[in-house]
């Protein structure tokens, strides 16, 4: 990819930092580094934006690196399946060894460590499609829904920016939020199997 480089070059030559060019075309500081190292790529309003402040065509920013993003981008899109399906198998089956263990009375070691070593891929394919997601800046539901089928996602959308101010509050308040839930259902779900099996 020459992308990441042609923007690094422009930027020198006008003398700005990542984190002037970040507020110049209204992105993170972390986005202009993740493009000039091509671990990201900027969506379609980025790259008119850089060509509009470097005064250059988005063909002679990009220089035929267009077939090469939409491959990286699909491919990203492709991994956060693969994340989404371990998720949702480990899930399932966490779910049912814990109802199976408890319907036939297993002694609580026997059930919790099978569950924790079902949990753990669970949570860390979780964390990694929300680097995706943050590397992509996709913060809202639209955003993700249209990356994931390889349109324009619009982050610098009003909506997205928006929701991508306090990314990561909200990211812990969910995950704080899905734990106290899921500890309740399981609660829950232990006391009814108690009075079931008594």
């Amino acid at each position: 990819m020459e992308l990441g480089s042609h923007i690094k070059d422009h930027r020198a030559r006008r003398g700005m930092s990542q984190e002037q060019l970040a507020e110049a075309i209204f992105v993170s500081r972390q986005t202009i580094s993740n493009w000039e190292t091509d671990r990201t790529y900027p969506d379609v309003h980025s790259l008119l934006l850089l060509s509009n402040l470097f005064e250059v065509s988005v063909d002679e920013l990009i220089k035929g690196d267009v077939e090469e993003m939409k491959a990286i981008l699909s491919a990203e899109a492709k991994r956060m399946n693969k994340l989404g399906a371990v998720m949702i198998v480990c899930g399932a089956a966490l779910v049912v060894w814990v109802i199976v263990t408890c319907l036939i009375d297993l002694s609580w070691p026997v059930i919790l460590i099978p569950a924790i070593a079902l949990f753990i891929p669970v949570a860390v394919c979780a964390s990694m499609v929300e680097k995706i997601k943050h590397d992509n800046q996709l913060f809202t539901y639209r955003a993700y829904d249209a990356f994931m089928h390889g349109k324009d996602p619009e982050v610098l959308s009003e909506e997205n920016q928006r929701a991508g101010k306090f990314w990561w509050s909200k990211l812990a308040a969910k995950t704080l939020a899905a734990a106290v839930i899921g500890a309740c259902c399981g609660w829950g779900a232990f006391s009814i199997l108690g009075r079931l099996l008594s």
